[in-house]
């Protein structure tokens, strides 16, 4: 059973070959590359006994594997099948729309040119994510696609997916973002010492305002930049984060007035309306009530606590003043003989 199921086997081995050798010989076409120029001014003819791509010498093995190859692979030019009784012609053309821009890594051209158009192997691009779906209905291999077409238009190839070859650049320094930099956010800094402090120093320097309203600048700029605000709809819930977060300081340095006007400025500009002016402005005075009633208690205890100390010393002048009694009484001078002595 064995050597039977060996012997079915060892058949179909040899009938295969035979029908791949039969197609191999099927294949051995002469090809006729015609390059054509100016106007379709045939300049120059090549023949070939083989299916090597005469590019890349990639053995295509077939007619039809070999077209597909030159049109997907080597888009720079324009290919089109013609029959011929000894074999096939190939109408080879340059491509006037092609798309000559460096496709690949773009940081190698910054990093070193040289190098960009030399390297070997995979290497780290900018990482995307697209959901393709094609689900066209397979034809049948036809020599047909490979034809002129009768109007005269050329087929592009389009790119199914972009973005992995872009370069991206720092905002602040403008240096392009290297590969290793791809998953750090830059931007995720956004008030840095060194910037919080030119800041400062900047509104310092101006001479048409007076101290409250550089304060208030100071306080309203470090808060946009911290939490990042860009845009006018974001204004209504800054104005309002921006007292929770500094409404004592600004009760405390006596700048109710000055906010007061940076938010009347901003309604001008119409980047705030009227209702967020009257939350704002009620939650700092409800803030300051809640200071004001906070000290006015300290003072309270203030005054228990030096009324205890004064009952405290009061007792101790009485007692002192009864000693001070009886030690006279023992020397046998009073007050009164005392006083008229002095």
């Amino acid at each position: 059973m064995f050597s039977a199921v060996k012997e079915s086997l060892t058949t179909d081995l040899q009938t295969r070959k035979e029908k791949d050798t039969s197609n191999e010989n099927r294949q051995k076409l002469r090809i006729f590359y015609q390059f054509l120029y100016n106007n379709n001014t045939r300049q120059q003819t090549e023949a070939r006994d083989d299916l090597h791509c005469p590019w890349c010498t990639l053995n295509c093995r077939k007619l039809y594997s070999l077209l597909k190859h030159l049109k997907l692979c080597h888009s720079r030019f324009i290919f089109n099948y013609v029959y011929h009784p000894k074999g096939a012609r190939i109408d080879v053309s340059i491509n006037e729309c092609y798309d000559g821009s460096y496709a690949g890594n773009p940081q190698d051209i910054h990093r070193q040119p040289g190098f960009a158009f030399s390297r070997n192997g995979p290497v780290k691009r900018t990482p995307i994510t697209h959901i393709l779906v094609c689900r066209p209905k397979r034809t049948k291999a036809s020599m047909s696609e490979f034809l002129e077409s009768e109007d005269g238009e050329v087929e592009q190839q389009r790119t199914y997916s972009s973005g992995h070859n872009r370069l991206y650049f720092h905002s602040d320094t403008c240096l392009p973002l290297r590969p290793q930099e791809m998953e750090v956010d830059s931007e995720d800094e956004k008030d840095p010492e060194w910037l919080r402090e030119k800041t400062i120093t900047q509104i310092e320097e101006f001479s048409d305002v007076n101290e409250g309203e550089k304060e208030v600048m100071k306080l309203w700029n470090l808060h946009v930049m911290k939490h990042g605000f860009i845009a006018d709809n974001q204004m209504n819930h800054a104005c309002m984060l921006f007292v929770e977060n500094y409404g004592q300081k600004i009760i405390k340095k006596n700048l109710c007035r000055n906010f007061m006007l940076h938010l009347v400025s901003m309604h001008d500009f119409n980047l705030i309306s009227i209702m967020s002016i009257d939350k704002a402005v009620t939650k700092l005075r409800e803030m300051q009530q809640k200071l004001e009633k906070g000290e006015s208690a300290s003072p309270a205890n203030e005054e228990i606590t030096e009324e205890q100390n004064g009952t405290a010393n009061g007792f101790s002048e009485i007692n002192s003043k009864e000693k001070a009694l009886e030690t006279d009484g023992v020397s046998g001078v009073s007050k009164q003989s005392k006083k008229q002595k002095l």
